[in-house]
């Protein structure tokens, strides 16, 4: 199955097996601050969702995906060259613990990452082995991702995520271990009364301290239709 990501035409190409694009992609791939020529790395990067998207938001930059699952990275490789971008968006098939075996420290101007938003042991019922891997931490904890990311980024490199607010805590204890220092957050509701169902989170490597709370941005409006900065994010018209 193709699927229009709606960013810049860019297309993309899934597997029911894999998790899915979905909002937490979209509204990742616009809140991340990249520069013109950054060398990004997606962590966890799946079928390439957010590569994809970073790339068709930013032409000038390179993005290397880290993705465990065989399957996953190989369909993020179809995916780089179904929309022509396979020069500038390589798949990398390793763990991301292991990413001193393949970068050098301090490769990259900026990292993402959409990791596992659930502990192991959570609760979480699927027979598909592939989307227990994206959904819990099975294979790499919040700990995991942040040690990586330090590690590929360059002093005064950004770390952007999105996660469940309930995690703030296990984000913010594993982003001070590794000299991660918080400076924008901002949390998502579908409505204006319902409670926060999704956190972004931009962390400086070796940034000092203060932090910028973003307004909240709220998906829906009380009629159900989008808002208008949602339709801004995914530039509909």
């Amino acid at each position: 199955m193709i699927d229009e990501i709606g960013i810049g035409g860019f297309v993309m190409k899934q597997d029911a097996k894999f998790l899915k694009f979905g909002t937490d992609a979209m509204l990742l791939s616009e809140f991340a601050k990249v520069k013109k020529n950054d060398i990004v790395c997606d962590l966890g990067c799946g079928v390439g969702a957010i590569s994809l998207l970073l790339a068709a938001r930013h032409e000038n930059i390179k993005i290397h995906g880290v993705e465990i699952v065989e399957g996953a990275a190989c369909l993020a490789e179809e995916n780089a060259k179904l929309n022509g971008i396979d020069n500038r968006m390589k798949i990398h098939n390793i763990d991301l613990k292991s990413v001193k075996e393949e970068f050098s420290a301090g490769s990259f101007d900026a990292v993402v990452s959409n990791p596992p938003f659930m502990k192991n042991g959570d609760g979480l019922k699927t027979g598909r082995e592939e989307l227990l891997i994206a959904r819990m931490e099975i294979l790499c904890t919040i700990d995991d991702v942040c040690a990586a990311a330090s590690y590929l980024l360059k002093f005064g490199g950004s770390f952007s995520l999105v996660h469940r607010p309930s995690r703030l805590s296990d984000i913010f204890l594993a982003l001070e271990k590794y000299n991660l220092a918080p400076k924008r957050m901002r949390l998502v509701q579908d409505t204006v009364s319902a409670e926060p169902s999704l956190v972004l989170l931009e962390a400086r490597k070796g940034g000092g301290s203060g932090m910028k709370l973003m307004p909240t941005l709220i998906i829906k409006n009380s009629d159900g239709t989008e808002t208008d900065e949602i339709r801004a994010i995914y530039q509909r018209k």
